[in-house]
């Protein structure tokens, strides 16, 4: 009798311990989509990426306007209106609760439309004094159309990397169509476009997944479409931390380990 409680306190001891390990060390951290629903999840997707099309579409006049009025020193006033939407964008994502609801979710929306459209105009402006740099805008919307056409299916997964295809195959015509017409020297340095639809794509799983702790429903597509420009700011902390404080962290560690630790 006596031997079989000890051998139920020993299992009741092991189920304790069991409980007491930290899964994230044992199996990694695992993100759960907020909408289970998958369907559900890609049309909400579908509506915040029309949503940001429209946002780029805006850019069109804008850079039409500032070819025919040039601005002097364009570099400069995108050096400070990137640093002034830094700012927006980081207030946007602290107060997240805040602009969720309507009707602040469109003041938000109109704010973000304002400095997006803004900031990618005068950048584009620096590319050059040609109306061939509309391929940014033009490119990056049919990227992000490529990608909503590809969303519909469900026979492959939608994963980084096949987004990451779409986005270089629809790229890559409008490089066979500059090529044809003896301007691949301007859409090349346009090919920035490719990197800011694949931030779209990435933040857009982060989005989703539960990584920013937004808990989004399968309605608030005005909502996503903000969060996109909000999280700008944690996207360029988490770039400066992986590209250049990882690599001084390493190399402290390094120096401290000579020093620390004996050779024989």
């Amino acid at each position: 009798m006596a031997s079989s409680i000890r051998i139920d306190e020993g299992q009741d001891i092991a189920i304790q311990c069991e409980l007491l390990i930290d899964r994230k060390k044992r199996h990694g951290q695992i993100y759960e989509f907020d909408i289970s629903e998958i369907r559900f999840r890609r049309s909400l997707m579908r509506r915040f990426y029309a949503i940001i099309i429209l946002q780029i579409a805006l850019c069109i006049p804008c850079i039409e306007i500032l070819l025919v009025f040039p601005l002097q020193f364009v570099e400069i006033y995108n050096f400070m209106m990137s640093l002034l939407n830094v700012l927006i964008y980081t207030c946007l994502y602290i107060l997240r609760d805040w602009r969720r609801p309507p009707p602040y979710n469109y003041l938000a929306l109109l704010l973000t439309t304002i400095c997006s459209v803004t900031n990618r105009s005068l950048y584009i402006n620096t590319l050059g004094r040609t109306h061939w740099i509309q391929i940014y805008p033009v490119a990056l919307i049919f990227e992000l159309l490529a990608l909503m056409l590809y969303s519909k299916q469900y026979k492959f997964k939608f994963n980084q990397i096949y987004g990451i295809i779409v986005l270089c195959l629809t790229f890559s015509f409008f490089l066979v169509l500059a090529y044809q017409l003896n301007q691949t020297m301007t859409v090349i340095s346009a090919s920035v476009c490719v990197v800011e639809g694949w931030y779209v794509l990435y933040d857009t799983q982060h989005m989703l997944c539960g990584r920013h702790g937004y808990n989004l429903k399968s309605h608030e597509y005005v909502y996503a479409a903000c969060n996109i420009y909000a999280d700008v700011p944690k996207f360029v902390w988490s770039l400066i931390k992986v590209v250049f404080l990882s690599k001084i962290i390493g190399a402290f560690r390094f120096c401290r380990d000579c020093c620390r630790y004996e050779v024989c």
